[in-house]
Protein backbone atom coordinates (compact mmCIF):
# COMPACT_ATOMS: atom_id res chain seq x y z
CA UNK A 1 0.00 0.00 0.00
CA UNK A 2 2.18 2.53 -1.18
CA UNK A 3 0.48 5.66 -2.08
CA UNK A 4 1.66 9.15 -1.76
CA UNK A 5 0.67 11.43 0.82
CA UNK A 6 -2.04 13.34 -1.02
CA UNK A 7 -3.58 10.30 -2.32
CA UNK A 8 -3.50 8.58 0.94
CA UNK A 9 -5.24 11.70 2.13
CA UNK A 10 -8.10 11.76 -0.49
CA UNK A 11 -9.05 8.12 -0.47
CA UNK A 12 -8.99 8.90 4.24
CA UNK A 13 -12.80 7.99 3.95
CA UNK A 14 -11.71 4.65 2.50
CA UNK A 15 -9.41 3.72 4.68
CA UNK A 16 -10.50 5.36 8.20
CA UNK A 17 -14.55 4.48 8.07
CA UNK A 18 -16.91 1.85 6.66
CA UNK A 19 -18.80 2.57 4.86
CA UNK A 20 -22.78 0.61 3.88
CA UNK A 21 -25.35 1.73 1.19
CA UNK A 22 -29.04 1.44 1.75
CA UNK A 23 -31.40 1.00 -1.17
CA UNK A 24 -34.19 3.59 -0.71
CA UNK A 25 -36.50 0.86 -2.67
CA UNK A 26 -35.93 -2.60 -2.14
CA UNK A 27 -34.54 -1.40 1.66
CA UNK A 28 -31.36 -3.83 1.39
CA UNK A 29 -27.79 -3.05 2.96
CA UNK A 30 -25.05 -3.96 0.70
CA UNK A 31 -21.01 -3.09 1.89
CA UNK A 32 -19.47 0.11 0.55
CA UNK A 33 -20.56 2.98 -1.01
CA UNK A 34 -22.17 2.72 -4.36
CA UNK A 35 -24.11 4.36 -7.01
CA UNK A 36 -26.60 2.26 -6.98
CA UNK A 37 -28.02 -0.85 -5.54
CA UNK A 38 -26.58 -4.49 -6.34
CA UNK A 39 -29.83 -6.31 -5.59
CA UNK A 40 -32.42 -4.24 -7.78
CA UNK A 41 -30.25 -1.92 -9.83
CA UNK A 42 -32.12 1.51 -8.16
CA UNK A 43 -30.57 4.64 -7.99
CA UNK A 44 -32.33 5.79 -4.81
CA UNK A 45 -29.83 4.85 -2.45
CA UNK A 46 -28.11 5.94 0.99
CA UNK A 47 -24.54 6.32 2.13
CA UNK A 48 -24.61 5.25 5.90
CA UNK A 49 -21.39 5.20 7.96
CA UNK A 50 -21.61 1.85 10.18
CA UNK A 51 -21.03 1.83 13.84
CA UNK A 52 -17.92 -0.67 13.05
CA UNK A 53 -19.61 -3.32 15.43
CA UNK A 54 -20.03 -6.92 13.66
CA UNK A 55 -20.04 -10.89 14.60
CA UNK A 56 -17.29 -13.30 13.32
CA UNK A 57 -18.39 -15.83 10.46
CA UNK A 58 -15.81 -17.27 9.35
CA UNK A 59 -12.13 -16.46 9.79
CA UNK A 60 -8.67 -18.04 8.17
CA UNK A 61 -4.55 -17.49 9.92
CA UNK A 62 -2.12 -16.45 7.15
CA UNK A 63 1.67 -17.18 7.91
CA UNK A 64 2.61 -15.64 4.29
CA UNK A 65 5.33 -13.73 4.70
CA UNK A 66 6.13 -10.56 2.63
CA UNK A 67 9.66 -8.25 3.52
CA UNK A 68 9.06 -6.44 6.49
CA UNK A 69 5.46 -8.33 7.54
CA UNK A 70 7.10 -10.65 9.75
CA UNK A 71 6.32 -9.21 13.23
CA UNK A 72 2.87 -9.03 12.17
CA UNK A 73 2.93 -12.74 11.37
CA UNK A 74 0.55 -15.00 12.26
CA UNK A 75 -2.26 -12.55 10.39
CA UNK A 76 -6.23 -13.02 10.82
CA UNK A 77 -8.15 -12.69 8.31
CA UNK A 78 -12.16 -13.06 8.87
CA UNK A 79 -15.50 -12.33 7.46
CA UNK A 80 -17.28 -9.67 9.60
CA UNK A 81 -21.30 -9.45 9.80
CA UNK A 82 -21.50 -5.79 10.30
CA UNK A 83 -24.60 -4.92 12.63
CA UNK A 84 -26.15 -3.19 9.74
CA UNK A 85 -26.29 -6.34 7.91
CA UNK A 86 -23.36 -6.71 4.83
CA UNK A 87 -20.78 -8.99 5.23
CA UNK A 88 -16.78 -7.74 4.67
CA UNK A 89 -13.65 -9.23 4.83
CA UNK A 90 -11.17 -7.39 7.36
CA UNK A 91 -8.24 -7.99 9.86
CA UNK A 92 -8.77 -9.52 13.25
CA UNK A 93 -5.72 -8.16 15.51
CA UNK A 94 -5.07 -7.36 19.11
CA UNK A 95 -6.13 -11.63 19.78
CA UNK A 96 -5.38 -14.72 21.11
CA UNK A 97 -5.72 -17.45 18.43
CA UNK A 98 -6.66 -19.95 21.09
CA UNK A 99 -9.10 -17.58 22.46
CA UNK A 100 -10.75 -16.63 18.97
CA UNK A 101 -13.64 -18.36 17.65
CA UNK A 102 -16.87 -17.94 15.42
CA UNK A 103 -19.75 -16.02 16.74
CA UNK A 104 -17.20 -13.56 18.95
CA UNK A 105 -17.97 -9.89 18.62
CA UNK A 106 -15.82 -7.23 17.03
CA UNK A 107 -15.42 -3.92 16.80
CA UNK A 108 -13.48 -2.01 14.00
CA UNK A 109 -10.38 -0.04 15.59
CA UNK A 110 -7.74 2.19 14.24
CA UNK A 111 -4.30 0.00 13.54
CA UNK A 112 -0.94 0.71 12.03
CA UNK A 113 -0.83 -1.19 8.34
CA UNK A 114 2.63 -0.30 7.21
CA UNK A 115 5.63 2.53 7.26
CA UNK A 116 7.93 3.16 4.48
CA UNK A 117 10.90 3.13 6.50
CA UNK A 118 11.44 4.17 10.40
CA UNK A 119 11.37 7.44 9.47
CA UNK A 120 8.79 7.91 6.97
CA UNK A 121 4.88 7.73 6.81
CA UNK A 122 3.28 5.53 8.80
CA UNK A 123 0.12 4.12 7.03
CA UNK A 124 -2.98 3.27 9.24
CA UNK A 125 -6.50 1.62 8.56
CA UNK A 126 -9.32 0.38 10.08
CA UNK A 127 -9.04 -3.91 11.68
CA UNK A 128 -11.02 -5.54 13.82
CA UNK A 129 -10.61 -6.40 17.63
CA UNK A 130 -12.96 -8.86 19.87
CA UNK A 131 -15.33 -6.20 22.02
CA UNK A 132 -14.01 -6.12 25.02
CA UNK A 133 -16.61 -6.66 27.62
CA UNK A 134 -17.27 -4.24 30.26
Amino acid sequence: MKHSISIFWRLKDNHYKIYVTKCGDCGRVAPLKRLKCPYCGSRNVEHIESRGFGELINYTVSYYRTEGSEQYLPRVVGLVKLDEGPVIIGEITDVDLNELSIGTRVEAVLRKYSSEDPNGLIYYGLKFIPVIKK
